[in-house]
């Protein structure tokens, strides 16, 4: 049990992602922005469309200049903390994302350090989900001087006001809204909440992929929690499937926010949402443990349709008998692929430096945000300084882990995640890729 428990740390979050992410007041789906299908195709992982969608800098929370801008910088090292929910009431944690940092830093100090500089990895500090701790825990690393936060990997963003204040550059996975409308703050996909007139073709394109890259004529039903954020998260994604012409049939929001224990009523809607058929695919945007129970009751139920949710994948789950032939959305290259260059590396450095740690979504997600923070760092030159480190990253700056981690395009990608992601398959106890590291496109509402 304790090995669901841990899984369940990638799965909220993953949760948080997409439920953050339409229907109208009665439930009713709504038509929102499409394009033609057969224009949405799997692209590359970089050069994605931005449909013409553009951030200032200037309109961005936490621009002002650092008061003190070598803070944490030495001739010989970088000061770095971390801050996460290592542990939780609930159980599930963001455990293993520090192993995955601290095995980017520990290379990179190998290799020679950021231009001559060590970092000095001060450790990742747990909020243990807790929002007012969230906010302690962020003055705590702030009086250890740090020069930046990586990684950032809670879903409570108090420490922003800390962070702001102090102008802390900080990275991480963006499933906390920190993450968004602020010149600080990098997600390595971008920001998971985006606002204003644009959205994307994303989970559109990963449905295709389920398809094999023709969904024409397929239904969807989007399933998520009962919150103001999931249901604004559900409209979202309920968009991104309708805008390459896939029909939504049920979108909903029937899921307590304490989990799911009765599933009666949300099956028998499903298996007769398509005209009183059920449909072809089941998008559950929900906590692990009602991901699993919705999955086995709908397969009791005699669904014979494709189960898709987005909190499904790690290793640590292979053979688990409730997900088989599930599909889980991934929005990096999974670990399993080593046959990408920057995957092999990548468990290199975990068997390396992090031995007894799965290479699950927190760790990789740590360790990418560790590689993100190295990349611009590096980029800077020898006269690194809060604000120079900003000025880079914010003037057109890219960061791209060749068929591993998707581009992002700096301001932009503060408002709104790269439009990328892989499809994953649970069959016995390996994970099936169906669907590559992809990108589609933005679209302009």
């Amino acid at each position: 049990m304790r090995t669901i428990r841990l899984v369940a740390a990638a799965a909220t979050a993953l949760a948080v992602i997409a439920s953050a992410v339409g229907c109208s007041s009665d439930g009713t789906p709504q038509d929102g922005p499409t394009v033609a299908a057969d224009t949405v195709k799997a692209g590359p992982p970089s050069g994605w469309s931005d449909g013409g969608y553009t951030v200032d800098a200037a309109s961005l929370k936490c621009g002002q200049t650092a008061s003190n801008p070598t803070r944490g910088v030495t001739d010989t090292e970088i000061t770095i903390g971390g801050l996460a929910y290592l542990t939780s009431a609930s159980g599930s944690s963001m455990a293993g994302t520090e192993l995955g940092a601290q095995a980017r830093f520990d290379r990179a100090n190998a290799e020679g350090g950021v231009n001559g500089r060590k970092i000095n990895y001060v450790g990742t500090l747990d909020d243990g989900n807790d929002p007012a701790r969230n906010s302690a825990q962020a003055k705590a690393l702030v009086d250890k001087n740090i020069f930046a936060a990586v990684p950032v990997m809670t879903s409570s963003a108090n420490y922003l006001d800390t962070f702001c204040g102090e102008t802390v550059p900080f990275f991480g996975w963006g499933f906390n809204l920190g993450f968004c409308q602020t010149s600080i703050g990098f997600g390595i996909t971008g920001c998971q909440f985006p606002e204003g007139d644009v959205t994307s073709t994303t989970y559109g394109l990963m449905i295709q992929a389920m398809f094999g890259g023709d969904a024409t004529g397929k239904t969807t039903a989007l399933v998520g929690v009962d919150n103001d954020s999931a249901r604004a998260g559900l409209k979202q994604l309920g968009e991104q499937i309708r805008s390459v012409g896939v029909k939504t049939v049920y979108e909903e929001n029937p899921i307590p926010v304490a989990g799911i224990t009765d599933t009666t009523a949300v099956v028998n809607a499903l298996m007769t949402s398509n005209n009183g058929a059920p449909p072809d695919v089941v998008l559950y945007v929900a906590d692990f443990n009602s991901v699993i129970k919705m999955t086995a009751a709908m397969t009791a139920a005699g669904y014979e349709g494709k189960n898709l949710n987005p909190v499904g994948y790690d290793p640590r789950l292979a053979g688990f008998k409730d997900l088989q032939k599930s599909y889980t959305i991934v929005q990096w290259q999974p670990g399993a692929d080593t046959s990408v260059p920057a995957i092999k590396q990548l468990t290199e450095d975990f068997a390396k430096y992090a031995p007894d740690q799965a290479i699950s979504l927190p760790a990789m997600a740590g360790y990418w945000a560790a590689d993100m923070f190295i990349q611009a760092a590096t980029k800077v030159g020898p006269e690194l300084t809060v604000d120079k480190l900003l000025k880079v990253l914010n003037s057109d700056y890219s960061y791209y882990v060749e068929g591993a981690v998707p581009e992002t395009r700096w301001p932009l990608n503060h408002n709104i995640s790269a439009p990328c992601a892989s499809i994953v398959q649970l069959n016995g106890d390996k994970y099936d890729i169906t669907s590559k590291l992809s990108c589609g496109s933005l679209i302009k509402k």
